[in-house]
């Protein structure tokens, strides 16, 4: 009995730290806000190498529950331990991570930089940080910008400045910290937004794939026996709008890439007329060139003026042919396109 309660706290606390996309963090914490007391792990100073970069945060709650991660595994014990520390005492804690040294076997970063992370616990005085407001605007696809003020020498979380701000609403801090100050201008992106034109099965592991990332998913297929809820339970939206609808559902949700791979050229091609006037990146087309071509044709577009990019066949060249190969190369290209990685 011991050793399976003990297993399922590993379980728990994984899954847990798991939670890693900024969205699901803050969607996670709100549902669990009242029940603990949390406090912000947020990485504010780096020199060198380090797993995540300045502005990534994570939360711990008093219990030692961690959401997101900020190392790759390494740092993540004394987090949740100065998380706690940060919660009883009510301070403001900082800490410097320095993985340069190879025989400090102290955290054993292996990644020769120094991390600096500061603790601030979620108060009242404070407004939580103003998470619930920056929650709000990322499920509305909103980019967010985030500024934290905080200072190194001066402990009490109430006096942790914050402002959330979105297009409509610019303007950050105008003056400069004072003394010992630390000032964060985070830019926050909602969830990277894909649209799968098509509910076959081999669409299903191309939402499977996405969702693992933390992407939103939608799915559109016009046809009643294909994108059947239950075969895309991970999907975020399952459409059943028109065809003519799709270029201001992309624009207000905030599509960024698709994928058309219903293998019915008039519907892909359809999904493409009214897609290549929608503010997407990059829209992508399964088959060979042949087909592309058909697609295209059939779309009436001109390849000239449309606003995404375009391509044909879909996915990175990584070989194999099973559905699930395919999906990884679909996934895989949007992704590197995301993080502004070659094709």
């Amino acid at each position: 009995m011991a050793s399976e309660i003990y297993a399922s706290a590993v379980t728990a606390g994984i899954a847990n730290m798991m939670v890693g996309d900024t969205q699901d963090v803050l969607q996670t914490w709100q549902a669990d806000t009242d029940s603990d007391n949390w406090a912000m792990a947020i990485i504010y100073r780096t020199d060198g190498h380090s797993y995540r970069k300045t502005g990534v945060f994570t939360l711990v709650s008093d219990s030692g529950r961690q959401l997101g991660v900020l190392s790759g595994g390494c740092l993540e014990a004394d987090i949740r331990l100065m998380g706690q520390k940060c919660l009883g005492l009510n301070k403001v804690l900082t800490k410097e991570y320095d993985g340069r040294d190879d025989e400090d076997i102290s955290y054993q970063l292996g990644c020769g930089g120094i991390v600096w992370i500061a603790f601030i616990p979620l108060t009242n005085g404070n407004g939580k940080l103003a998470l619930d407001r920056v929650l709000e605007r990322l499920t509305q696809h909103q980019t967010i910008d985030y500024a934290l003020q905080f200072n190194e020498k001066q402990s009490d979380p109430n006096s942790v400045l914050v402002k959330v701000e979105s297009d409509s609403d610019k303007g950050l801090f105008n003056t400069e910290p004072p003394n010992g100050g630390i000032r964060l201008n985070i830019n926050i992106k909602p969830k990277p937004h894909l649209l799968v034109i098509g509910g076959g099965k081999d669409a299903i592991p191309v939402c499977h794939f996405a969702k693992q990332l933390g992407w939103f998913v939608s799915v559109w297929d016009p046809r009643g026996a294909y994108g059947r809820p239950e075969d895309f339970a991970d999907a975020d939206a399952n459409l059943s709008v028109e065809k003519q609808q799709l270029t201001a559902y992309a624009d207000d949700s905030n599509v960024q890439y698709s994928v058309l791979m219903s293998h019915n050229v008039d519907i892909d091609a359809s999904a493409l007329k009214y897609l290549s006037s929608a503010k997407l990146k990059h829209i992508a087309l399964l088959g060979p060139k042949n087909r592309f071509r058909d697609v295209v044709k059939a779309s009436g577009i001109n390849l000239d003026v449309i606003h995404p990019e375009l391509s044909g066949p879909a996915g990175l060249d990584i070989g194999g042919d099973l559905p699930s190969s395919i999906a990884l190369s679909i996934v895989a290209k949007f992704h590197a396109l995301e993080h502004g990685k070659p094709v």
